[in-house]
């Protein structure tokens, strides 16, 4: 017996293979952190302190 998935199962499979979809990702994921790069930095900087001071290192 088959398994069929639903359509919007199907749809979300093919596009998620697709070669292009990385690259797009990739492409608005800089695009957000070149909007918010300055707390980017201080989150990163905030956490890496954090890390540090607590004894992790």
């Amino acid at each position: 017996m088959t398994r069929t998935l639903p359509d919007p199962v199907r749809a979300v499979r093919r596009w998620g293979g697709d070669p292009l979809a990385p690259f797009l990702l990739l492409a608005v994921g800089a695009l957000a952190a070149a909007a918010y790069g300055n707390v980017l930095t201080w989150a990163m900087v905030g956490g890496l302190a954090g890390y540090t001071l607590s004894g992790s290192v």
